[in-house]
């Protein structure tokens, strides 16, 4: 009995390992399926930025949209061998989980062995002086007969169960030795993958070197482009508020004249809603259907589509140093999208077309669209498929990308709420 209980310790010690190993290797396994997982996505990205920087290299010669799309390839670049890295983390500590269990498992094993053969040399030298037969009737009586007879089939029992045990744990060795393996050799391509990463980054971050030589060797001409650009802002900084401004004055003209309305006729309906910027006179009155159309639009928030199928934020929100000049700063009241040449420009959510204008230089067409008190904002269009007061869905066509004269095609996206500007990108899906 005393080696049946000695084998039933090492078996549970065994399983509460096993299961105490295995879920560290299960959460690890976890964590590296979501590192494959970005792995992917950034070399998704890596490849469409390379084509958009390929195809705008074989129109024109080196300029500001190239360097963008170097500066996003080092960027994405440095994700990937950031994310590189931690997979090998992830496959060390794996690693050296498998091999703790392999040593638990092979001491386990031989002890469970030895007692195992202990037992079976004990029986066999009990055997030799008692028969089973005389080991049964040398009983006392027939209780003791019964016991012994069912310890008997205990001990048989025992062997063919603790010999499949061995066998199974015999195999289990076998897995987690192939699988130490397995995890060496994605170590070797991760790390070669990484390797490869690192100097394909090296070629780029020199071709980055390149390409801001030769602009800064153009400085006037990026000086002017500067100014032009800082213009045709303003400009649409201007024809948005202006835009805004008046749906305002609108929208409040309006609510007092229902008001009047409902007070000469003494009924008590309101029919706009009041919202929480209500004590402000710069926010649009809404009624009904604008207040859940705006609620909703803010509930999206983070989770919008993008307003063209493909490409990169290549500038962001907000003021920030020039990419080659030092000491200029460079305003941006949205964010700007490097795409393809001819790409689609959507709409990013159900709305009202509120302006198309084609009046600012260098802005190409410009597209507002009205979701309650939200706008979005897409300048740098060319055929423009939407008029003024038509309605649009999200995904919705409304033109197509310009192309600038240096070959490069980018869309300047803007949100705003009233009359204030929000960050483009906190409002986009993550790509």
């Amino acid at each position: 009995m005393r080696h049946l209980q000695i084998i039933s310790f090492y078996f549970l010690t065994l399983f509460l390992i096993a299961g105490f190993l295995s879920n560290g290797l299960a959460q690890n396994k976890t964590k590296r399926d979501e590192l494959e997982q970005k792995k992917r996505e950034n070399l998704t990205q890596i490849a469409e930025i390379k084509g958009i920087l390929d195809k705008t290299l074989n129109k024109k010669e080196v300029n500001l949209g190239h360097l963008k799309a170097i500066n996003k390839q080092v960027e994405v670049k440095e994700k990937q061998i950031d994310l590189l890295s931690q997979d090998l983390t992830t496959l060390n500590d794996e690693l050296k989980e498998l091999i703790v269990m392999n040593q638990e498992l092979k001491v386990d094993f031989d002890n469970l062995k030895k007692e195992y053969g202990q037992m079976i040399n004990k029986s066999a030298k009990t055997n030799k002086n008692l028969s089973t037969l005389s080991f049964l009737f040398s009983a006392k009586n027939f209780n003791q007969m019964v016991l012994r007879y069912n310890y008997l089939k205990q001990i048989s029992k025992a062997r063919k169960k603790q010999a499949l045990e061995i066998d199974k744990l015999r195999q289990e060795l076998t897995s987690k030795q192939d699988a130490i393996n397995n995890k060496k050799s994605n170590q070797k391509l991760v790390l070669n993958s990484k390797v490869s990463e690192s100097k394909a980054l090296d070629n780029i971050k020199n071709k980055q070197l390149e390409v801001v030589n030769k602009l800064i060797q153009k400085e006037g001409d990026l000086r002017k482009q500067i100014a032009e650009r800082t213009k045709a802002v303003k400009q649409l900084e201007n024809l948005i508020s202006n835009t805004i401004e008046k749906e305002i004055k609108r929208t409040r003209a309006k609510a007092e004249k229902i008001k009047k309305n409902n007070s000469e006729k003494g009924e008590n309906e309101e029919e706009l809603v009041t919202s929480k910027e209500e004590k402000f006179t710069n926010t649009i009155k809404l009624n009904a259907s604008g207040a859940t159309l705006s609620n909703s639009f803010s509930a999206s928030k983070g989770r919008l589509p993008w307003p063209v199928g493909s490409g990169f934020i290549s500038e962001g929100f907000g003021s920030h140093p020039h990419q080659v000049l030092r000491g200029i700063t460079v305003p941006n009241d949205g964010i700007e999208i490097q795409t393809n040449s001819g790409e689609n420009v959507r709409s990013v959510y159900d709305g009202v077309v509120m302006v198309v204008d084609n009046n600012i230089i260098g802005m190409g067409s410009v597209v507002a669209i009205q979701h309650g008190d939200y706008f979005t904002i897409y300048g740098k269009l060319r055929n423009v498929t939407v008029s003024a007061g038509q309605r649009v869905h999200t995904k919705e066509s409304i033109g197509t990308v310009m192309e600038g004269q240096d070959g490069t095609s980018e869309i300047q996206f803007q949100v705003w709420k009233n009359t204030q500007r929000q960050n483009p990108e906190k409002w986009l899906l993550n790509r």
